[in-house]
């Protein structure tokens, strides 16, 4: 689901700042009739196989309305090839091509999720909160917003609760993650800016407590029920 990004432009705009807009996980989602993607003055995405839009390795992709901006993208991502010759380098870039085979099958692929893997996958998400959000913290979609839903993501009252209904999904082999188990301040590159566990309260208690259900636009309703049966029998 994109952030609040008009009250983020109107912040860059004050302190005439860019905005990078990172949509790794939202490809679909939107504010009003605005689509992810096209809030910053560049946006990305990500086609890796488990995301919104997927293809079948990885694959991404750069949006921008700067055609300047975008010139110099298309460059850094041929190792910083000159425009217009096929040998000359203005830069140090990266091989960053999405090869023909991926763009093919996301082209395809494409229009399914236009015309309804994206309404599909919000039914699913629906069955979900109407089963579960009176038993656990289930995800909040704003008025306005809509979300592409890469993950549904729920919270349990304690660790203890959510290892026990991770472990009853896992005996009827229904797949659950926990994504992100290691918060950022605790990762080795940002471990010397001396930031404690207590001065993120809601980060640690999303490590501690939250865990992602099977959500894909073609999950069947009757699976969602037993999935939902088992957490609530042991949440």
């Amino acid at each position: 689901m994109p952030a609040d990004y008009p009250h983020i432009r109107q912040i860059a705009e004050r302190y005439h700042l860019k905005i990078l807009e990172d949509a790794a996980q939202g490809f679909g989602g939107r504010i009003g009739d605005q689509r992810a993607c096209s809030f910053g003055d560049i946006g990305t995405t990500s086609f890796f196989p488990a995301k919104p839009l997927g293809c079948y390795g990885d694959g991404g992709a750069i949006f921008t309305d700067d055609s300047q901006m975008a010139d110099r993208l298309y460059s850094l991502r041929v190792q910083g090839r000159s425009k217009g010759s096929k040998h000359a380098h203005c830069e140090i870039g990266v091989n960053s091509r999405l090869d023909t085979i991926q763009a093919a099958i996301l082209l395809e692929k494409l229009k399914a999720f236009e015309q309804y893997e994206l309404q599909a996958v919000n039914q699913v998400a629906k069955w979900y909160t109407e089963c579960l959000k009176a038993a656990v913290r289930t995800p909040f979609v704003p008025e306005g917003y809509a979300s592409s839903w890469a993950q549904y993501t729920i919270m349990l009252k304690d660790t203890e609760t959510r290892d026990r209904v991770q472990r009853e999904l896992k005996k009827r082999e229904i797949p659950s993650m926990i994504y992100y188990p290691i918060p950022l301040h605790r990762q080795k590159p940002y471990q010397g800016m001396g930031r404690s566990d207590g001065e993120f309260p809601g980060t640690m208690r999303a490590v501690k407590t939250v865990l992602s259900l099977p959500i894909y636009p073609y999950i069947k309703e009757e699976d969602v029920y037993h999935i939902t049966k088992v957490i609530l029998e042991n949440a």
